[in-house]
């Protein structure tokens, strides 16, 4: 096991345990509002997970009991009226986000209590969106008077949408978990007491397979995304790392260990190469 904070004071805390990377946003007194130096940190800590060959899978929380990411940091929003400041939290923003949807291994956010806003656009973020009975789930730009951000409005309106993308944005309601899922914004809701388990054994699923193998379908089904956005820049360039990303598979060593753990009928030992 590896542990590890990004900096002595940090916010955001890492964990590294059986190839699986745990990121967790700690600010339980804020609910895990984000300021912008979390933002900053968050990014570099789903870097260094990116780049760590241990890691196979990243799960996503927030500390505490009662959210997982209640927004931005709205104490900071008064100081974004002057030009310089606001550019600097726009970029820490675009950064982080562009971070996470670039991340080449799996992510799962693990979603309890309140889902708001910049917490709603981490978890659109990830692969799979696990939650608990408990959780609430927003979007309140048009209460705060926030422009919600064009790229997080397509992952919306990809994931639920267009209606009820304009559902969610029009009128910056709250879902209840059992909700968000039937419109398709969560994957799985389960009780409080069980969530931590449930994604605790999707997460070993996961880094026990192939990760080449895991890698390869995350680019593909990246590069089908950016193919439906009609990007053809966007979508070719995701679409020849996506090729990549098979062909290798084709001659790995995981390749041949999968077969051979079949052939002895035993779990097989996959070493990412």
């Amino acid at each position: 096991m590896t542990a590890v904070n990004v900096t002595p004071t940090s916010r955001i805390r890492t964990e590294v345990r059986d190839a699986v990377g745990t990121v967790e946003i700690c600010n339980p007194a804020q609910h895990n509002a984000l300021s912008v130096r979390m933002m900053t940190e968050l990014a570099a800590a789903l870097r260094a997970m990116d780049e760590d060959p241990d890691v196979r899978v990243v799960v996503l929380r927030g500390a505490g009991e009662r959210a997982f990411v209640s927004g931005a940091d709205i104490s900071e929003f008064p100081a974004r009226q002057d030009a310089d400041v606001r550019k600097t939290a726009d970029e820490a923003a675009t950064t982080l986000f562009t971070r996470l949807s670039a991340l080449s291994v799996p992510v799962i956010a693990r979603i309890h209590g309140y889902c708001l806003g910049a917490g709603m656009a981490l978890a659109l973020g990830a692969d799979l969106r696990y939650a608990d009975t408990r959780g609430v789930l927003a979007i309140p730009a048009a209460r705060l008077g926030v422009g919600y951000p064009l790229d997080q409005t397509a992952a919306l309106v990809q994931t639920v949408g267009p209606a009820a993308a304009s559902d969610l944005l029009f009128t910056g309601r709250r879902l209840p978990a059992i909700e968000a899922q039937n419109m398709g914004l969560v994957d799985r809701v389960v009780e409080p007491d069980e969530l931590g388990k449930v994604v605790d054994e999707l997460a070993a699923t996961i880094a026990g397979n192939a990760p080449l193998s895991v890698r390869a379908a995350k680019a593909s089904i990246r590069a089908v995304r950016r193919l439906s956005e009609g990007d053809e820049a966007a979508g070719s360039a995701a679409l020849g790392l996506a090729m990549e990303a098979v062909t290798r598979c084709g001659t790995s060593d995981d390749l041949r260990e999968g077969a051979l753990a079949f052939l002895e009928k035993r779990p097989p030992r996959f070493a990412g190469r």
